[in-house]
């Protein structure tokens, strides 16, 4: 019987193919990132807008009455097809425990500002963005995020950045060069440090399911565990930020939990809660459409389902087919 095993001798050589290197300035990059904003998430890829989706140097005054400038402003596509506000701190160097305390200064300032916050809600409806427009952008600009970029990050900055009341708004990003042996080698390197900012985003919308024999428009569907009842927004079929009406015994029911709805919102630590609520409530007595999120949100306050009611797309299921949103959203992207 044959023998198959064998000996192996390998020689292993090391070669230098490049080095990482920084920016030659904090502008340097800035002017990189206002020229390629897909880097740090700032962009679409079905070129809804022929504008880019960034915008520097915004100031920002803070409660004493300083001011700051705001390295980078964009827009950037979430999880539930909406679009988010992004502020961006750069440092051409490690992020440290100063960068983080600036980031979360422009983030607690942000709200009471309203010359430079008008000034980015006109810039923003100005794109031309699907799902960013008078009934959108004021919950884009309600709840912004932060977003850290430096070429490191130190060990105590992202503690202070896990440890801040503003956590669940900061992000962070390591960006450096990579500059081959060769001067025409030239890398980026982007890599996440604090949660995640860019996404490999598939967009969907009512009118995309429609057009794919999926849903009819006036098709029903029920939040699962409260039987709440809801329809596509018939002036909204094409938009990416998903938009619903509640039928009218669902409007009733939760309006006569209004009172409770109000005091667990109050009751939150988070002031974005305390915004969106009152006014989801005041869509819901006008009989007006409101984002998939928050109208999943009332539920949850109401009723305390579904708990993730900001990824909402499996508790909403299609009355005809008995089928998710999520399964539903599964068969679009199969049949493309």
């Amino acid at each position: 019987m044959p023998d198959d095993t064998r000996s192996e001798i390998w020689r292993v050589l090391s070669e230098k193919i490049g080095h990482i290197e920084g920016f030659s300035s904090e502008r340097d990059m800035e002017s990189f990132l206002m020229n390629n904003p897909s880097v740090i998430g700032c962009s679409v890829a079905d070129a809804q807008s022929n504008q880019p989706l960034v915008r520097a140097q915004v100031i920002i005054k803070s409660d004493q009455g300083g001011l700051g400038r705001v390295d980078i402003i964009g827009l950037a596509p979430r999880e539930d097809n909406g679009f988010e506000l992004r502020i961006f701190e750069l440092k051409n160097g490690e992020i440290d425990v100063d960068a983080v305390e600036q980031l979360i200064h422009y983030l607690k300032n942000w709200q009471p500002n309203s010359t430079p916050r008008k000034q980015v809600r006109d810039w923003a409806l100005g794109l031309g963005l699907k799902g960013v427009d008078e009934t959108t952008i004021d919950d884009i600009l309600d709840q912004p995020i932060g977003v850290l970029i430096g070429t490191g990050f130190k060990a105590e900055a992202i503690r202070a950045a896990l440890d801040s009341d503003l956590r669940q708004q900061i992000r962070g990003l390591r960006l450096a060069r990579f500059r081959g042996t060769s001067k025409s080698e030239y890398y980026i390197i982007a890599e996440d440090q604090i949660g995640t900012i860019r996404t490999k985003k598939r967009y969907w919308s009512w009118g995309a399911l429609i057009k794919a024999g999926l849903i009819n428009k006036d098709d029903t569907f029920i939040l699962k565990e409260t039987g709440l009842t809801a329809r596509p927004d018939p002036e909204r079929l094409d938009y990416n930020w998903i938009m619903v009406i509640f039928d009218e015994p669902s409007t009733q029911l939760l309006l006569s939990k209004e009172k409770e709805i109000l005091a667990k919102a109050e009751a939150q630590s988070d002031a974005y809660v305390k915004r969106w609520v009152p006014k989801a409530l005041e869509a819901l007595r006008n009989r007006k459409n409101m984002a998939i999120t928050l109208a999943t949100g009332l539920s949850f306050f109401a009723f305390g389902s579904p708990v993730s009611y900001w990824v909402p797309t499996d508790y909403w299921i299609h009355q005809k087919s008995g089928k998710s949103l999520t399964e539903l959203k599964g068969s679009l992207f199969k049949k493309k």
